[in-house]
């Protein structure tokens, strides 16, 4: 995906409606792919700048000038550093705010334009009242605006704010806009004519996301003939220790409900075969594309090919087989299976490769590139990965 100019992301919508948690989403997603990217969010900067004693209710009152004059100043002051950070070193910055008045956000574009730098709004707009009243639960739980404070008097200062971002919230009709309705529901995108598939995949991943906690099992294929030989690619069948190991899938697993996804190759289909659920064979799942060097043992690529060896081994993740791929190239195509696996509402499991499950890892944990190609992704084992507060964690189950 080509960034062909610096882009300014602006989250706009009413307070628990997720806008937090899509910018978080996007920022990893993004980043996964090498970008740098940064949020910056205007509830850090008010608390920064102001301190505890204007978190409450009272401060968001649109009638209030002296709070309005205050939240206007710490809202340009975050972003003028977004602005700075970009003309330094920074790609990609998204700007966490409500942003819900059509005069907050023109002054946003204009301050995009006056700097040379592309923006789009991306609003997520929920009225499905079971998740707002969880977003709530999770604001007042984990805000640093009610640490400390008595829950219920929290959960009502928490909709006296609420009320008062109703009293002046429009929604969004500046462009170019993405609009992600309850997570996944629908989507909406106008780019003013434009036609921009950068902006295209955003929507698409945005599109994806669910409020839904759900763990995702990654595990290699059992053990093949290849494995054995230490040779890559191919197509090898089982050895009698893969399919045990099969077998052994299917007894932790069976009892699930899951979503369980597969590649094309014969390897990862004889390992999900004694698992009753319903398999899902994705193409991008297959293993990295090893080209000219398919089916060789590295002894053997070392003999043959000294020069591909060498190059491989200085710098893995760059590194492109001829006629094959590289752990960059393989990033862009597995992209889809992230899609995939966001949009599930529950479990998943993935049976693929090597450098394929360690691509996937590192979208779920943080991981430098440099580092992808090095991620410890043995046979008979299985990573549980587990959301948390910050992202994932993870831990690895053993038979």
């Amino acid at each position: 995906m080509d960034l062909q100019t610096k882009l300014v992301v602006i989250m706009v919508g009413l307070p628990a409606r997720g806008k937090s948690f899509l910018a978080a989403k996007l920022q990893r997603y993004l980043a996964w792919q090498g970008y740098k990217i940064k949020i910056f969010n205007a509830g850090n900067y008010r608390r920064e700048i102001l301190g505890d004693k204007f978190s409450g209710s009272d401060f968001f009152n649109p009638n209030c000038e002296k709070f309005s004059k205050q939240r206007e100043e710490v809202a340009k002051k975050c972003f003028s550093n977004l602005i700075q950070w970009l003309k330094n070193n920074g790609e990609i910055a998204i700007y966490d705010a409500t942003n819900v008045t059509p005069k907050r956000r023109n002054y946003l574009a204009k301050e995009c334009q006056k700097s040379g730098l592309d923006y789009i709004f991306i609003e997520n707009i929920c009225d499905n009242q079971k998740i707002i009243d969880e977003i709530i639960g999770i604001k007042i739980k984990n805000s640093a605006d009610y640490e400390g404070k008595d829950e219920k008097w929290a959960k009502k200062d928490f909709e006296e704010r609420l009320r008062h971002y109703e009293k002046v919230y429009e929604s969004m009709s500046e462009i170019p806009y993405i609009k992600i309705f309850n997570f996944g529901e629908r989507i909406e995108k106008n780019f003013d004519g434009r036609t921009n598939i950068f902006f295209d995949e955003l929507a698409e991943f945005l599109g994806n996301l669910r409020f839904i906690k759900k763990n995702v099992y990654l595990t290699r294929h059992g053990e093949t003939f290849f494995n054995l030989e230490n040779k890559i690619g191919g197509d090898s069948l089982l050895t009698d220790s893969g399919v045990e190991y099969a077998k052994k899938l299917a007894d932790y697993f069976n009892d699930f409900d899951l979503t369980v996804f597969i590649s094309p190759k014969t390897r990862t289909i004889k390992t999900a075969e004694f698992l009753k659920h319903q398999k899902i064979k994705l193409e991008e799942l297959s293993e990295i594309n090893s080209g000219i060097c398919d089916s060789l043992s590295y002894e053997e690529i070392a003999e043959k090919f000294p020069k591909i060896y060498l190059d491989r081994k200085n710098d893995k993740f760059n590194f492109c087989y001829p006629k094959g791929e590289s752990y960059k190239m393989l990033i862009q195509r597995i992209k889809k299976v992230i899609f995939e696996v966001e949009r599930q509402d529950k479990n998943v499991v993935i049976i693929a490769h090597r450098a394929v499950n360690r691509c996937l890892f590192s979208y779920f944990i943080e991981t430098a590139q440099n580092d992808i190609p090095h991620i410890e992704m043995p046979l008979n084992k299985i990573i549980k990965i587990t959301p948390n507060k910050a992202f994932y964690n993870f831990e690895i189950l053993e038979f």
